[in-house]
């Protein structure tokens, strides 16, 4: 495989964002393409409650063709993030596309944010291409860290690209207009019907070599079995369920900064059929692996609340 310099419009410290018709500069990671691995994008029925109590859908029932939709709606918001140190790009989690009252961000987590460390990162945008660079110091982050433990966080960066970055990273993904669904303050989710879903690669499942990366992305599907709040945050736990599935990671790190998404199903009384509106609501964050057993655990999110008020809300008004 043959892999071309990379060459990235408008960010080297000396040029002018404002300008499009620059000298494109290359940089020294251009050598370094990512991939998805040979199974392509998974989706991964994962929690071991299985039917959904509001709608009596099982996971089991809902047909390939509508997961394959939903893997391939919430992919095309999302991004795996690479820090940058020399050379060689190392894999440091996930961030979603996000736009709101103008402004293009990556929303992570702040563990994920504080791990790139440098001058600069990187993101996949498209299987079998080079990774994208962005230089930090065109990155306006909105940090909520006050990280009292692991578990609880709190744990969000939202990052402000400039516009010329978030053209580029358009021609490949789409960014989740956060105003547009915006919740009312104060208001809700209802976590006990429809889908939910975090994506990415866990890294344990995903190979690293000189001059490229194999990431198994995976669309990981359950049901929310308790929300929380403390601090003025909220959490929702996705569960995982590992009994016979070895095919599953031990460890879901890669996966931190993901978005979780609310998936709305419905199932017909007359025909059975299951169906998707091709909607998917942001609902809240990955950032913390927790096991509950032997076999079980779950995913711990910020909710809603933490995402549009205290990380949006607080940048964009």
């Amino acid at each position: 495989m043959r892999a071309q310099l990379l060459a990235f419009r408008g960010c080297g410290p000396d040029r002018a964002l404002a300008s499009k018709t620059e000298a494109w500069s290359t940089w020294p990671i251009g050598l370094f393409r990512y991939q998805e691995s040979s199974g392509g994008l998974q989706i991964v029925p994962w929690g071991h409650v299985q039917v959904d109590d509001i709608t009596g859908i099982s996971l089991r029932d809902i047909p390939s063709e509508l997961l394959e939709e939903v893997r391939e709606k919430i992919w095309l918001y999302t991004v795996s993030v690479f820090a940058v140190k020399g050379a060689r790009p190392a894999y440091r989690g996930t961030a979603t596309c996000v736009a709101g009252s103008g402004n293009a961000y990556l929303l992570t987590a702040a563990h994920v944010w504080r791990a790139l460390g440098g001058d600069r990162f990187a993101l996949s945008l498209q299987d079998d291409q080079l990774l994208f660079p962005v230089q930090k110091s065109l990155v306006e982050p909105r940090v909520v860290d006050r990280r009292e433990s692991p578990e609880w966080g709190p744990d969000l960066a939202l990052l402000k690209v400039p516009n010329i970055v978030a053209a580029d990273i358009r021609h490949h993904k789409a960014f989740y207009n956060l105003d547009r669904r915006r919740p009312n303050p104060g208001e809700s989710v209802r976590t006990d019907a429809g889908l939910w879903a975090v994506i990415g690669a866990p890294e344990e499942q995903s190979t690293f070599g000189e001059t490229e990366a194999v990431l198994r992305i995976s669309a990981f599907v359950s049901r929310i079995v308790s929300s929380w709040q403390r601090d003025g945050f909220d959490y929702l736990d996705l569960s995982f369920y590992h009994k016979d599935r070895p095919e599953l990671p031990r460890s879901y790190g890669g996966l931190s900064g993901s978005g979780l998404w609310q998936l709305p199903i419905t199932k017909s009384a007359a025909s059975g059929a299951i169906s998707w509106s091709g909607e998917a609501r942001l609902e809240g964050l990955a950032f913390y692996q927790k096991f509950t057993s032997a076999d079980e655990g779950v995913i711990r999110c910020h909710g809603r609340t933490s995402i549009y008020e205290l990380a949006f809300g607080a940048v964009g008004g």
